[in-house]
Formats: structure tokens, sequence, C-alpha cells
């Protein structure tokens, strides 16, 4: 089973250039190198539009995954609308409140796929959250989510934009016997973090990628990037795409 994550498009509106980054042309970019990774399904990490939740971004995002010969699954960042993208992305169903968050198996792979959209989970989720991972407990388990879960040495964004509760995320995980495999976004950056029974894998944007150990914001490249993960029986494994 092979899955191919693309994460923080950040699409302005059509013609405009975040940062002068043409944004829509590297997310068609990413879409296109997919014939090279061949993935059984696409999952888009956050942060589809660039400041705030907007229909047309999401609607012409919608459009062009409708044309892929795989499935494709959405959670969102601190930058999307989740209630507006779920009603776009024809998720409504597994809306709770204003959190779009959802299991699906792939390949008969259990992942989870999480709405850390606030910096945060509601209490709802975070019981909805331990009452899969406790059923899953003798399975492997993938999470998809916006935000790592927990610190990764990326300073900038350690001390600017962490998920907010990193503690009660990892005693939770910490109760399982099985290994967790969080894929996630927001931090720009290719990165992974072991933490005991929890992996995390930072994946780097299609707009632009941050320098790690500077206290204020900074631009390491401006290449795309995108992460394949690899599942089997024996475990996932992953490799990280970059174009141009």
């Amino acid at each position: 089973m092979r899955i191919a994550f693309i994460t923080d498009p950040h699409i302005g509106a059509e013609g405009e250039k975040p940062m002068g980054v043409d944004v829509r042309q590297n997310f068609l970019q990413a879409l296109a190198h997919l014939e090279h990774i061949r993935p059984n399904g696409l999952v888009i990490g956050g942060d589809i539009c660039y400041q705030a939740g907007d229909r047309e971004t999401y609607t012409w995002v919608k459009e062009l995954l409708s044309g892929l010969p795989f499935p494709h699954y959405v959670i969102s960042g601190n930058h999307d609308d989740s209630v507006l993208m779920a009603e776009v992305f024809g998720r409504s169903n597994f809306l709770t409140g204003s959190e779009l968050y959802y299991a699906l198996p792939l390949e008969g792979h259990p992942a989870l796929f999480l709405d850390s959209s606030k910096g945060q989970f509601s209490a709802k989720q975070w019981a909805w959250l331990r009452e899969y991972l406790l059923a899953l407990r003798d399975n492997n388990v993938l999470v998809f989510m916006h935000h790592p879960p927990l610190p990764a040495d990326v300073a900038f964004m350690d001390s600017h934009h962490p998920f907010l509760q990193t503690e009660q995320f990892l005693s939770l995980v910490r109760e399982l016997p099985c290994h967790v495999t969080v894929v996630c976004g927001h931090y720009h950056v290719d990165k992974v973090v072991q933490r005991g029974n929890l992996l995390t894998l930072l994946s780097p944007s299609t707009y632009y990628q941050m320098k790690q150990d500077s206290d204020d914001f900074a631009v390491d490249h401006y290449r795309v990037g995108i992460r394949e993960i690899n599942l089997d029986n024996h475990g996932t494994t992953s490799t990280v795409h970059y174009i141009g």
C-alpha cells in the first residue's frame, strides 16, 4: 500500500502569488509527479488555502483531485475552514461540530484522519481518538494530522505555532502496546522524530521549506516536496520527493 502525502500548498486566489511563489503551479507539479510515485491513495495534509478557507480554492482543488485514478482524503490545517472544506469535498458526514475527523481503512491498514486546525482537539475529538486507539491497540496505527503532535526542534515553529496538547497526546500513545505513526505537515520541513512508540513524519510543503534552526521566520528553499508512505505487514517506510 503506497500513499502520497501533499501538504501546505497555501493556495490563494487565481493569479495570486504569495511571497512571489506560483503556488497553484506548484500544486499542479506535485499532482503531476504522482505518476512517478504511483500511489494507491493521496492525502492532502491541510493548509489548502493561503490564509483562510475559501470556497473557490477548495472547488479548484476538488476538481483536480476528482480526476485522479485513486481515492483522495483531506484534513484541515490552521488556515482552513473545516466546515466549508467538508461541504466542498463531500465529507460533511464526518463533521462533529466544527471539526472534521474520521477513520477509514487503507486497504486493511487502520488510519485515523484528525482535525488539529485550531491547534488542539476538542473534548469530543479526544474521546473519539482514545476510543479508536484503544480499539486498535493490537494493530500498528497510521494517523494523519496537520500539526506535529510534539516539538520537533524547528525553532520558530516550536515557539510560535506548536500543537497545544502535546503531553495529552503522548500520554495517550504511551498507553498502547502498538506503534503509532503520525504523518503531518505545518512545519514546512522534512524531518523524522521518534519518541517511544510514536514515530512522527514531518513533511515538506509545496509552497516553501523552512530553516529548522532559526529563531525567526526564515525560508530554506522553495523546492516542492511530497512524502511517499509505504505500508506493509512489517511496518511503515517513507521517502520524500523534491521536484526541481
